[in-house]
Parts: C-alpha cells; sequence; structure tokens
C-alpha cells in the first residue's frame, strides 16, 4: 500500500509502459522504488524500460500483454499480485489511433482501435477494482485525452473512444464515493510529444505530429504520480489544456469551434504520407518516451527537467 505518500515499494501496474506516457511514467515511478509491472503489446520494448527501471532504482516484472485479450489482462493481474502480492496502483496508459475523415478507415481498423481503447480499457478497469475490493483499497488512472471533452474531425473515432473511457471514469468514481481506500482517477493529456503520432494509423494523406505547442511526457508523468498520491478527480498539465478546459466551461460552443479547427489543422504538416496501418495491429519492437516533435533540443531537455523536478517537489516533507 502507498504509505504517507510515498511510492516505494509500492506495487504499480502501468500498460502502454513500452512508450510515450506510459513508458515515462514507469521511468517516474522507478524513480521513486516502486515495484513496477510493465504491459504493451512489444516483449522487446519492454525488456529497455525493464532496464531502465532497474537502473533508476525500480524493481520491475515484464508481463507482455494486449489489453484487448481477456486472458492476457488476467495474466497480467495474477502474475502481479503473485509476484508482489497486491496491486496499489492501475496505471492504464495503453491506446491506438486512427487518423482519417470517417469512412477513409477499413472495418478491421475500427475494431481493433475500439477493442484495444475501450474494450481493452474496460478489461483492465474491471481487473484492477476487483483487487482493490479484495485487498481493500487502490488508485485507478485511466490516462483519457483532451480530446474526451473537445472535438477534432481528424480523429473523430479516436477521440470517441476517449469519450468512452471518460464515461467509465465518471462512473466509476460515483460506485467508489463512499470507499476512502479506493479511488477512480481520470487523466486528460492534451498535446503530448509522444511517439503515437508516428505510429497511428493514418489514412489523412500527410504526415502526423503532436499537436504544437507539444508538452513532455515526463510531465504528464510527473502529474500522473502526484494524482496517485493525492488522489484527485481529474487532471491535466500544460497551460493549454488548463485554458482549453476553463474556455469550455464558460463558452462550450465556440471553444469546440475554435479547438477543432486548431487541432485538425495542426495535426498534420503539409507534407504528403501514404495511408497505412502504422502499429494498429502489430507493434513496433522499440520504444521511446518521446517523438522528437519538439525540434529545440533546449525545449526537449527543460520538458525532461521540469518532468523530473515536478515529481520530486510532489513528494511529502520527510520526517
Amino acid at each position: 500500500m502507498v504509505r504517507r505518500g510515498t511510492f516505494r515499494d509500492a506495487v504499480v501496474v502501468v500498460t502502454g509502459a513500452s512508450s510515450g506516457i506510459g513508458r515515462a511514467t514507469a521511468l517516474a515511478f522507478a524513480g521513486e522504488g516502486a515495484r513496477l509491472v510493465l504491459a504493451s503489446r512489444s516483449e522487446e520494448a519492454l525488456a529497455e524500460v525493464e532496464r531502465d527501471c532497474r537502473a533508476r532504482g525500480g524493481q520491475a516484472l515484464v508481463v507482455p500483454t494486449d489489453i484487448a485479450d481477456p486472458a492476457a489482462v488476467e495474466r497480467l493481474t495474477r502474475l502481479a499480485v503473485q509476484r508482489f502480492g497486491q496491486i496499489d496502483v492501475w496505471v492504464e496508459a495503453a491506446a491506438v489511433g486512427i487518423a482519417a475523415p470517417l469512412g477513409s478507415e477499413s472495418v478491421d481498423e475500427i475494431r481493433r482501435l475500439v477493442d484495444t481503447n475501450v474494450f481493452g480499457t474496460v478489461l483492465c478497469a474491471r481487473a484492477a477494482v476487483a483487487t482493490f475490493r479484495a485487498q481493500g483499497h487502490g488508485v485507478l488512472l485511466l490516462v483519457g485525452s483532451l480530446l474526451s471533452v473537445l472535438p477534432n474531425p481528424l480523429v473523430p473515432l479516436y477521440s470517441m473512444t476517449k469519450f468512452a473511457i471518460r464515461g467509465l471514469a465518471l462512473n466509476l468514481r460515483q460506485e467508489f464515493a463512499g470507499h476512502r481506500r479506493i479511488r477512480v482517477c481520470l487523466v486528460l493529456p492534451g498535446p503530448v510529444d509522444t511517439p503515437f503520432f508516428g505510429r497511428a494509423a493514418n489514412h489523412s494523406g500527410r504526415q502526423l505530429r503532436a499537436i504544437p505547442p507539444a508538452y513532455a511526457p515526463e510531465r504528464l508523468a510527473a502529474t500522473i504520480l502526484a494524482c496517485a498520491r493525492r488522489p484527485r478527480r481529474q487532471v491535466t498539465t500544460g497551460l493549454v489544456a488548463h485554458l482549453a478546459l476553463f474556455a469550455h466551461r464558460l463558452a462550450p460552443r465556440v471553444t469546440e469551434s475554435v479547438v477543432a479547427r486548431w487541432s485538425a489543422t495542426l495535426i498534420t504538416r503539409p507534407v504528403a504520407a501514404a495511408s497505412g496501418s502504422g502499429s494498429l495491429f502489430d507493434p513496433p519492437p522499440t520504444g521511446a518516451v518521446d517523438g522528437g516533435y519538439r525540434r529545440i533540443g533546449v525545449r526537449r531537455r527543460l520538458g525532461a527537467w521540469l518532468g523530473v523536478a515536478q515529481a520530486r517537489t510532489n513528494r511529502p516533507a520527510s520526517g
């Protein structure tokens, strides 16, 4: 169990741990001395993360998992409990994407998107809350998106799946509203520099990129650690995301229109790209924290440093 706000020896499951926000989160928990259970489809990429986590002082168990497979999620949960005895925090960060005007994608691509982002998230949430009920405590963090509140017409199906995750979080929070030791939190990332965009299925005709100004994945990881330490119903990171949510509360129609035009335009570069399914069906053998969309090296280093600094700042005072 997480005691006094520290994650030392806490058991943390991270799905989507091989890349992007999931990988940055795993490394951040490792730096706190957590015992990690790392899950994603790629065993090779997970081996990289395991080495990095151990180098930072964390223990790590690698469990290759396709979260759309019920047997695989059951195995992930069973192995985590067998190895470490419990699960204190479950970070659900696995996701795939499709960028295309509706009708440009194949039916198989739609199924895969929904199977991973919706069905897979439900399977993991079921496993997490069942474990939490049995042991009497736990924190579930569902990583959604700002696109579960605001639209982007170039990624309508991806946005739809994130609306579903937000709906799941809203209902689970009410289910456990009277339980002080089981908490459900929703993380709403705005633009983040991760490899996700280069790996998404793309039928837009142009190269995808992280919508500028993209934030460092390490900053999202720091937000996730802070929320696991002091659970909140909903969190986000960065000035742009906070301003967008605030504007939507004040003027929803205007904000939706502006964000839709802005995000649909800036998510692509004016460079032609062939249609493809990306890593929708086959995971890449390697992973990375960032996607390289922040071209200025100083900005990348500053973002990473700020994320690590935020995670340290959020630690409780000792003594």
